[in-house]
């Protein structure tokens, strides 16, 4: 009996690894991605000579792509199975990259980007999902940490370049860079086999038992097995159930508002331009913007680290409440400081505020929005509403990543910038405000009971809901 028992535990630790190579891949594609434009977009706007709402476009197109990938996802998901979709994604990805690097104006430039931004929704749309659906329990955290630390990671290996491509104004070698998770994507997905979800769905249920016998414990495949079957057998009784039962509006609210939250306290700002904010902080001499942008990377790395021993430690709402709070000062520093841009402490206050704004940001409203939408939405709501928080979401990130430079102008106007920090401080407090007043905390308790207390306090704000 050993010998099966360890051949079944080194095919799990195979596959365990090919599935960390996937969360890799997939994290720093979509890191890379969003950020390759921060220190390269001033050489783009000089050599296309963009106006200010025509740079807004060029940055914005890989938002506008993300958008449509996610909305598109649950449905080309549902059709080609999961594991198609991030292989498609990482084809697509390399294709539109090299596009990129080849553009020889700012339409096929921006026709590159909104491709790209398409392969990175849909991978941010089904790749958590499928690393959920194929890890063994004791796989699942470490899976999903390690696919947000390569989003990190990726958007600092973005910045990095960055600082080395500025001197020599070869913003294309960015793109060079970007197409290489994206080429990992797909070689790594072919690594790993069909989710059972997707088997279950193409009625091969054998494969799908199969799939879990081969990837968990006894014990735990025929718990998985069980579940499996139980969920779709509720899903196809209760397809019915409407996303605005009385039951559902405040889990539906706290996921949609989660999902907004994570844009809308400046952390697109600060993906997409945080060089020219600092440029209009007056920090200008060599590459000391490109320099900062790249002191903000590197704190958002260790931050993003040492988060996760925090999430799983404390609480989902002490954390949110420290972290909106230091989010909500850091921004209205900034903005104080950058309204009275040409003073000689605009520039350290304003990266001061940055490094502060980025470590709070890494413990609260970066990845908790994302456990909240996890843990608040009831299983046979949980896609179509996670679907729907990550739509908004990305519509979010797509008006600032549009409207930011043709706000402020080009180049930034120190006062300007200033103003919409002041904006993104006060939308901070108002959804801190909302957190206290909305969200129960989360954290050690079971999904059931969440159901039950989230239920509860929907009836009990609607009128017409009925029961006590």
């Amino acid at each position: 009996m050993t010998a099966p028992v360890e051949a079944q535990s080194a095919r799990a630790r195979a596959l365990g690894l090919r599935l960390l190579a996937v969360a890799l891949s997939a994290g720093a594609l979509f890191g890379v991605s969003i950020a390759a434009m921060n220190q390269t977009v001033e050489q783009v706007r000089l050599e296309f000579a963009l106006s200010s709402l025509r740079q807004g476009f060029v940055v914005s197109g890989l938002v506008a792509g993300a958008l449509l990938g996610c909305l598109a996802a649950g449905a080309l998901t549902d059709r080609l199975g999961r594991r198609q979709m991030l292989t498609a994604a990482g084809v697509l990805g390399s294709g539109a990259a090299s596009l990129c690097v080849v553009a020889p104006d700012q339409d096929v430039l921006f026709v590159g980007r909104l491709l790209l931004g398409f392969a990175v929704g849909v991978t941010s749309a089904v790749g958590p999902v499928l690393l959920a659906e194929l890890a063994a329990a004791r796989w699942r955290g470490v899976l999903i940490t390690t696919y947000q630390l390569a989003l990190t990671a990726g958007v600092m290996v973005a910045f990095t370049v960055g600082v080395t491509v500025h001197p020599g104004h070869n913003w294309r070698l960015m793109f060079v860079v970007n197409a290489l998770p994206a080429v990992a994507l797909a070689v790594t997905t072919l690594l790993i086999p069909l989710s059972p979800e997707d088997l279950m769905a193409r009625g091969e249920h054998d494969r799908a038992r199969a799939v879990l016998a081969a990837t968990r414990e006894p014990a735990e495949a025929r718990a998985e097995w069980a579940a499996l079957r139980s969920d779709r057998d509720r899903r196809s009784k209760s397809a019915l159930r409407g996303l605005f039962d009385p039951s559902l509006r405040l889990p539906v609210a706290i996921a949609l508002g989660a999902g907004l939250m994570n844009a809308l306290v400046g952390i697109g700002v600060v993906a997409y331009y945080s060089t020219l904010v600092f440029d209009a902080a007056g920090i200008r001499s060599g590459s000391g913007a490109e320099i900062a942008t790249l002191s903000v990377a590197a704190v958002n790395l260790v931050a993003s680290v040492v988060a996760v021993g925090l999430i799983n430690r404390y609480g989902r709402r002490p954390l949110l409440t420290v972290g909106l709070a230091g989010i909500a000062v850091s921004m209205a520093a900034a903005g104080v400081a950058l309204t009275a841009a040409g003073k000689p402490v605009t520039g350290p206050l304003t990266v001061a505020a940055m490094l502060v704004f980025i470590t709070c940001f890494a413990f609260s409203a970066g990845p908790l929005a994302w456990v909240l939408i996890a843990e608040v939405l009831p299983s046979e709501v949980r896609a179509r509403v996670a679907g729907s928080a990550l739509a908004c979401n990305w519509g979010a990130n797509l008006l600032v990543a549009l409207l930011f430079p043709v706000v402020v102008h080009t180049p930034a106007i120190g006062y300007r910038v200033g103003l919409v920090f002041l904006l993104f401080a006060a939308l901070s407090l108002t959804f801190l405000y909302l957190v206290r007043r909305l969200v129960p905390e989360t954290k050690d308790r079971t999904l059931a009971e969440l159901e039950a207390v989230l239920t509860a306090r929907s009836r009990q704000q609607d009128p017409a809901g009925g029961g006590p």
